[in-house]
């Protein structure tokens, strides 16, 4: 069995999992829906608004109740993100302090009036070999200058609900063969030269070297373009 591993830009690894039992990767796929939250505020005219679009899985079955729990609690955790820190439990209550922040907002800036927005879709974008990968394509915006964006994913062992990370799916030592193609890629991708300076170029990476980050998806090879990743 093969997947194919999707990290930063588009690179293509192939991972053999020759462990994996096929009696039990077929019971520990997923059954999902589809669910929609959306809902905008009470203030709300043609000098601007506050609105929520949510869209994300659920779990209808899984491999155990476990599973389940935690799958669901990856789900819920990713879509109250912005507002992770605040102790908020549900979409109803992120809603309603999103919007009491939007309309105190107006109030004290009435000349500064614009909409904000949080827009988050969750979706599976692997259910195969006992692993499940979800992708979080998120705009969240309060004003300023410019919303803030990223994709983020997660990947998770759909037989025990364990979070999954590279050390997982790669051999041992696998870093510097990693970080090596991936340079290549970014350089050509970039339109940069093998040996001019990242720095120079406009790019950050501590000490000057280029490393790959740890926000890593996994699609088949069916699928015809891979999803770039925010650093």
């Amino acid at each position: 069995m093969k997947i194919v591993l999707s990290i930063l830009i588009s690179i293509i690894f192939v991972i053999n999992f020759s462990e994996c039992g096929a009696n039990n990767d077929e019971k520990a796929k997923l059954k999902c829906g589809i669910g929609k939250f959306e809902r905008q505020s009470n203030m709300c005219d043609s000098t601007g608004c506050a609105k929520i679009v949510l869209e994300y899985p659920v779990i209808k079955v899984a491999f155990s109740g476990t599973v389940n729990d935690s799958l669901e609690n990856y789900i819920q955790a990713a879509l109250l993100d912005n507002y992770s820190e605040l102790n908020i439990k549900t979409v109803d209550e992120m809603a309603e302090r999103f919007f009491v922040d939007y309309e105190e907002s107006r109030k004290d800036f009435p000349d500064r009036i614009t909409s904000w927005e949080i827009n988050n879709n969750i979706s599976v974008i692997y259910n195969e070999n006992s692993i499940v990968s979800f992708q979080s394509e998120f705009y969240h915006y309060t004003g300023g200058a410019h919303g803030n964006s990223g994709i983020y994913f997660s990947n998770l062992n759909s037989q025990t609900g364990e979070k999954l990370e590279l050390a997982d799916l790669l051999i041992p030592g696998y870093e510097n063969e990693l970080n090596k193609a991936a340079e290549k890629i970014f350089r050509i991708e970039k339109q940069l030269s093998a040996n001019s300076n990242l720095e120079s170029e406009g790019f950050w990476f501590e000490g000057n070297k280029f490393s790959l980050n740890k926000n890593f998806g996994i699609k088949d090879r069916k699928s015809t373009r891979l999803n770039s990743v925010t650093q």
